[in-house]
């Protein structure tokens, strides 16, 4: 999952790296707010945790699908079972969108009540 904000100046969207899974656990260890610098007009501000979003990791599900081709060549030479193949193929990272969907979805629609 990466985490996302909108700058209020300029509208640009910027990537932004916190380690935390949920908002509530990032509010108990860091704040209410982020200090955020803007990529486009360098712009830096306090973000409301509110205003910071997910997004499902296009890298890791790409990853995942070659690590499934990979496997999937094992497989062909181990087995030569079609339907094992085909089905690992599009498991794996079938399951870890899914997964990282699930992520994204509570981090969402979690909020935090603002002062």
């Amino acid at each position: 999952m990466t985490h996302h904000f909108i700058c209020n100046h300029c509208r640009h969207e910027n990537k932004i790296s916190i380690s935390e899974s949920d908002r509530g656990t990032y509010q108990m260890q860091n704040g209410d707010f982020k200090d955020t610098t803007c990529s486009n007009c360098l712009r830096k501000e306090k973000t409301h945790i509110n205003d910071i979003f997910g997004k499902v990791s296009k890298t890791l599900i790409l990853s995942s699908f070659f690590t499934s081709i990979v496997i999937a060549v094992i497989l062909f030479f181990t087995f030569r079972n079609i339907i094992i193949i085909s089905s690992e193929i599009i498991g794996i990272p079938t399951l870890l969108f899914f997964y990282e969907n699930n992520l994204v979805k509570s981090f969402n629609v979690y909020r935090i009540r603002k002062k």
